[in-house]
């Protein structure tokens, strides 16, 4: 069965940091789901971006446990979801149109 790109790919990190990689690197930055692999993240950003004719080089990836807050002086705090962010090198000369 084949997952769904969409399922895979969550958003894409639009920050300072993210637009100097890709000014510099040719590199763009996504969140991702936690369970997705660098093989599934790399087919799903070439599926999503086809229509550009987009070629992923190498994808590197981050885990980020979730943090606890206070949920307004209740007594048990609750917790921010984990979450997963990649990091995607395209071959030089490939763009993506986030904005």
């Amino acid at each position: 069965m084949k997952i769904d790109p969409y399922q895979i790919v969550e958003r894409p990190i639009v920050t300072e940091e993210a637009q100097i990689q890709i000014a510099k690197a040719n590199q763009y930055t996504f969140r991702v789901r936690p369970w997705a692999t660098k093989s599934q993240i790399r087919d799903a950003i070439e599926e999503i971006f086809k229509k550009d004719d987009i070629r992923v080089v190498s994808v590197n990836t981050m885990n980020y446990a979730g943090k606890v807050r206070n949920r307004l002086g209740r007594r048990n705090p609750g917790r921010r979801p984990a979450w997963k962010k990649a990091i995607v090198t395209l071959r030089p000369g490939d763009k993506i149109e986030l904005i």
